[in-house]
């Protein structure tokens, strides 16, 4: 119960974004990670299963989790995440979790607390994962670390295949405050580039790219996290939402990044970045 009351405070933080289209987007290529787990909350699990299936091809293995509905998700038959069902929350999104080795994982949680993070519950160890913390950073961007697991563990990709996940960008309303936490938090550095001639940030650990940030491009959306996806056709992904009834954020355009880039929501509201890497 308690893992699921820090779902419910992280989900209640996002409002949809169903139809919005003013975006101002800086694109980037997103370099491969490691170490990153991602799991899909939402309050109806197999609508949301049939969305990703269509959209992705992803496949599923149901797992009971203390009599809540969670299933494992396969791409290709590798497993890439994890999906929740919240029945009583109003829309859905993506939480990315940093996979961390027991003493790492006990330092860093004491980093983000001093660097101005709130715990929204204390620590907890959720059944088959191991420990978990999810925090609402500064800016109220909710950010998650978990112990190192036989699930998480299994991702490490180096070679990204196609739908399989890409990397993660920060879309941050506050560009220093932004870099100030995550650097001291997680003792990296960042990198001021120009992309499609506007300001873009990477996150780096020496010279391996880690993330990318930018200026949060939408007006009515908190800042957060948002993953991508490496796809083969982008423009087939926008079709295949838009018959899935998800919604399109931004559609390939020759102008940015050469059309390789879109961003959707499905149909309760999880935004999610389709790139062709």
């Amino acid at each position: 119960m308690k893992y699921i009351a820090i779902i419910l405070i992280c989900v209640a933080s996002l409002n949809p974004l169903k139809g919005y289209s003013n975006v101002d987007l800086a694109v980037h290529k997103v370099y491969s990670e490691q170490g990153l787990w991602h799991d899909l909350i939402t309050p109806n699990i197999e609508e949301s299963k049939e969305f990703y299936n269509k959209i992705f091809g992803w496949t599923f293995k149901e797992k009971n989790i203390k009599g809540f509905k969670y299933a494992l998700i396969y791409n290709h038959k590798m497993l890439i995440g994890g999906m929740l069902e919240i029945p009583n929350t109003e829309s859905s999104t993506w939480i990315t979790s940093l996979a961390l080795s027991s003493q790492e994982l006990n330092k860093r949680i004491k980093l983000a607390v001093a660097n101005g993070a709130k715990l929204a519950l204390n620590p907890i160890k959720v059944p088959g994962i191991g420990k978990q913390v999810i925090f609402e950073g500064p800016q109220g961007i909710i950010f998650s670390l978990v112990s190192v697991n036989a699930y998480n563990s299994a991702i490490v990709n180096e070679k990204k295949a196609y739908n399989d996940w890409l990397g993660i960008e920060l879309w941050s309303d506050d560009l220093e405050k932004s870099k100030a936490f995550y650097e001291s938090t997680f003792n990296i550095s960042s990198e001021a580039v120009t992309i499609d001639n506007k300001p873009y940030w990477y996150f780096k650990d020496g010279e391996k790219i880690l993330a990318g940030m930018t200026k949060n491009p939408v007006t009515n959306q908190k800042g957060q996290w948002i993953p991508y996806v490496n796809v083969e056709l982008p423009s087939a992904i926008i079709t295949a939402t838009k018959r899935a009834r998800g919604s399109v954020i931004l559609s390939p355009d020759k102008r940015i990044r050469g059309g390789t880039l879109g961003i959707i929501q499905d149909p309760y509201g999880a935004i999610i970045a389709i790139q062709k890497n």
